[in-house]
């Protein structure tokens, strides 16, 4: 099998489609058959890998377009990668294509006959059951989502559904010692003597990250408690900046964009992760960051406390207060050290990446044997057929 795991933001962006795929070039299994990395930007850390092709496509951080939406521009940047990834499609033999692009995907199936690829869609953008059944198979992060596809789809499912996490490399992201965590607050001008909290992601208002609120709840826990925000900007991260640095002054760190090869370090740095969302389809961060061994704050969410387990301590993120009192709490808690060994075993025992990868393989050679036996029953319907038309 031939799999070619394709991502038009990949080498413009790094949100968490990009770094997922990034992550499963790098855990493929040596037995899950060929695989190439297909990205619309260029990684220069993967110009010497043979399975890696940048497509050179436009990107929604370019300048001629970034005075449009953030939604515009992204539709813009699946199509423009389209046809370039099309022309390839035709010209090399591919079983399956795994891709996290929604406007993309849907054009790859619409032109599958003329590639000859199965179409998995990886669905970390919450969007409905119905959307993607037409396609061969949709990639779902949760078993509450693949529930929720069931009960809606029923009988009239068509698309080969199946959940399987995303997975954290528990070998890189892991807790350190206290003179290796005071050298990574130190690496990046993080205080000594303080209790950091850290979120990850875009500051703005197009992804609902709620950092305002988040940033609330920082300042009402008190003064030993700081907020540490690494992520790119995004639509309204002027006006999000603003109101948080009136919320906290010098008790909130931007560090703006981190690069992939220092995020270990920097969970490692902190001591709790949260984040503001009411939502998120499935959280690469959450995950990292348990198996940094850091209790993570979030909403009551059914899929974040699904994720988290007994590494998260679950909230209802619209109520003032709640999460500040748990900052408080962690700060305080002589339990902490029993926090951190709970958030490590949990991604251990659940998020590492040999037996998901194995999973995930595993589904994509059935969502091909599957596409073949479609094909062959059409072959045999047209050949059942052709002497009665004549």
């Amino acid at each position: 099998m031939r799999t070619v795991l394709l991502s038009s933001g990949l080498g413009h962006v790094s949100r968490g489609v990009e770094i997922w795929m990034l992550e499963m070039l790098r855990h493929w299994p040596a037995g899950g058959g060929e695989v190439e990395l297909w990205s619309g930007g260029p990684v220069a850390a993967l110009q010497a890998d043979p399975r890696y092709l940048n497509l050179g496509s436009l990107g929604r951080e370019n300048p001629l377009i970034r005075r449009f939406s953030w939604a515009s521009r992204y539709r813009w940047e699946q199509q423009a990668c389209f046809a370039r990834t099309l022309l390839r499609l035709r010209r090399h033999s591919v079983d399956v294509v795994y891709c996290g692009d929604p406007v993309l995907t849907w054009h790859l199936k619409r032109f599958q006959k003329w590639h000859g690829a199965s179409v998995v869609f990886m669905n970390g953008m919450r969007l409905s059951p119905h959307w993607g059944n037409h396609l061969d198979a949709v990639h779902l992060l949760a078993d509450p989502y693949l529930e929720q596809a069931r009960r809606e789809l029923g009988s009239s499912a068509r698309a080969h559904f199946f959940a399987v996490p995303h997975f954290a490399d528990t070998e890189t992201f892991r807790p350190l010692p206290e003179d290796g965590a005071k050298a990574a607050r130190a690496s990046f001008g993080l205080p000594e003597n303080r209790f950091l909290v850290l979120t990850v992601g875009p500051l703005g208002h197009v992804s609902g990250k709620r950092t305002e609120f988040l940033g609330a709840e920082v300042a009402a826990a008190g003064e030993s408690i700081h907020l540490v925000h690494a992520g790119v900007e995004e639509d309204g991260a002027a006006e999000a900046r603003k109101r948080i640095d009136a919320l906290l002054g010098p008790r909130v760190h931007w560090l703006g964009r981190v690069e992939r090869e220092r995020m270990a370090t920097l969970y490692a740095a902190t001591h709790c992760y949260s984040l503001g969302s009411l939502a998120e389809p499935f959280s690469i961060a959450i995950l990292e960051a348990l198996a940094s061994g850091l209790p993570v704050v979030h909403h009551r969410d059914e899929v974040m406390c699904w994720q988290s387990g007994p590494g998260g301590i679950p909230v209802d993120m619209t109520v003032p207060g709640a999460a500040a009192a748990e900052f408080r709490d962690l700060a305080a808690s002589k339990g902490y050290p029993e926090r951190t060994r709970a958030a490590r075993d949990w991604a251990e025992s659940r998020y590492r990446p040999e037996p998901i990868c194995a999973r995930i393989v595993a589904e994509l050679r059935e969502v091909r044997r599957q596409y073949r036996e479609r094909g062959r029953g059409m072959g045999q319907q047209e050949a059942t057929a052709a002497p009665s038309a004549l």
